[in-house]
């Protein structure tokens, strides 16, 4: 699931100039490290890196901010920045510019010293701006609950776009960062398991739910959109059920397969056969500008189309087995 767009179904009365600031920076700084040769980006990734071990005995005290925006590639940018501007200006109006600029660094700097606090004697750099974008999707939980996220649903050869509420959408990312922090921590170590810093996702979300919950009660801010609007539309709910049925017989065969009431190989050249025929039909329809299984209004026929292609790309697969 890939957002894309957001519908808060309010008009913005300020211009986000704080959050396209901080897009344009973290973009900037990107450019910059393209510039440079491998043990160049790597001494500068050290140097202005947020590296706990060092923090913790003082030394560049200032890189738990600079770590904030630096990336390791360009999938890691594209992703935080994607997800920056998606949620942030819709906080930022909220919050104010001079107000959000603060609570975006600082939640950030308390992202970064949560994963310290956990990994204190991790010598890896920490880099990215997920603890800081982490501490806006918690604001922007609390703050849009009910507004309509729209994401990008793939799942195999599935691909359709689809609308769920935010307080779902966010608290579905927020419990996998939860399940992979606990996945990625070595008891006997105290040190992480994964390149992600899956712990500091969590710390700045928490951070960003306690600060905006005071900020919206001094303020005397009521909850954006929280009336009787639907939770998701007819594509994700459909895409979620899919996934459920399609899971479902897939433990339920994989039981028969292990009790040897069916071979595997015929278990999968059932279920595989099963998923092009849906994919197939469900993109023809869409591509004929109808709803199918996984369209909506407006649904995208490019997608119908690549989906139908990779229906074709699962089946020739089944046929060379």
């Amino acid at each position: 699931m890939l957002p894309y767009a957001d519908d808060p179904q309010v008009r913005s009365r300020r211009f986000p100039f704080v959050n396209v600031l901080i897009i344009l920076l973290n973009i900037l700084v990107f450019i910059y490290e393209l510039t440079l040769t491998d043990s160049q980006l790597n001494r500068y990734v050290d140097r202005w890196g947020f590296t706990p071990n060092q923090f913790w005995h003082g030394h560049h005290p200032v890189s738990i901010i600079t770590a904030l925006f630096i990336h390791a590639g360009l999938l890691h940018i594209a992703g935080n920045m994607l997800f920056l501007w998606i949620f942030g200006d819709n906080v930022e109006d909220q919050l104010g510019h001079l107000t959000y600029l603060i609570f975006y660094l600082v939640g950030g700097i308390v992202a970064s010293l949560f994963f310290a606090i956990i990994f204190a004697g991790s010598s890896d750099p920490l880099i990215g701006a997920s603890g800081a974008i982490a501490a806006v999707l918690g604001g922007y939980i609390l703050l849009y609950p009910r507004s309509i996220v729209r994401s990008i649903l793939i799942f195999g050869p599935f691909l359709a776009t689809g609308g769920v509420a935010a307080v779902i959408m966010i608290g579905i990312w927020f419990l996998m960062q939860v399940v992979y922090s606990l996945v990625s921590i070595n008891i006997l170590t105290s040190t992480s398991q994964s390149d992600v810093a899956f712990v500091a996702h969590v710390g700045g979300f928490a951070f960003g739910l306690v600060v905006t919950w005071f900020i919206r009660r001094e303020r005397g801010q009521e909850v954006v959109h929280w009336e009787r609007r639907q939770w998701w539309n007819r594509a994700f709910r459909n895409w979620i059920l899919l996934i459920i049925v399609l899971s479902i017989l897939g433990a339920v065969g994989q039981i028969a397969v292990d009790d040897g009431a069916l071979s595997a190989g015929a278990f999968h050249l059932a279920l595989g056969a099963l998923v092009v025929v849906i994919a197939a039909v469900d993109g023809f329809e869409r591509l004929k500008g109808r709803s199918g299984l996984l369209g909506d209004v407006g649904s995208s026929r490019l997608l119908a189309i690549i989906q139908i292609i990779a229906a074709l790309s699962v089946a020739a697969t089944l046929i060379a087995i």
